[in-house]
């Protein structure tokens, strides 16, 4: 049986399934550490970069600031306490669909929230 940090995405106190945006796959999520003990979600893929904490979003796990600046991770804000979210679901029969979660309050937001239906007006 798996310990609770092997199991994907799963951590003790949430059950966040944070994907990776760039692999749409479910992050691993590896022990909290530091003084402020947070879980850090690692994309799965080899020699993906992409990281995930609650507090800082996602991130670029790279000492190469040639590499930091060529990749800006997406900063999505959840409209009711301003957290940064998370990509939570994507839809393989709808390329475009990416659905945010708020882990905090799971306050929910999709891509066609936050540009306003532009997209559908725009006949996309």
């Amino acid at each position: 049986m798996a310990s609770q940090y092997e199991r994907s995405g799963t951590s003790t106190a949430e059950d966040f399934h944070v994907l990776c945006y760039q692999h749409h796959t479910e992050m691993l999520v590896s022990p909290p550490t530091g003084p402020v003990a947070r879980p850090l979600y690692a994309c799965r893929e080899p020699a993906c970069l992409v990281r995930y904490n609650r507090l800082d979003g996602y991130s670029i796990a790279a000492e190469d600031a040639k590499t930091i600046e060529e990749e800006t991770p997406p900063r999505v804000n959840c409209p009711n306490d301003g957290q940064l979210m998370y990509l939570a679901e994507v839809s393989p029969q709808k390329g475009s669909f990416r659905l945010w979660k708020c882990p905090e309050c799971n306050q929910r937001r999709t891509n066609e929230d936050i540009l306003g239906g532009l997209g559908k007006k725009m006949g996309a």
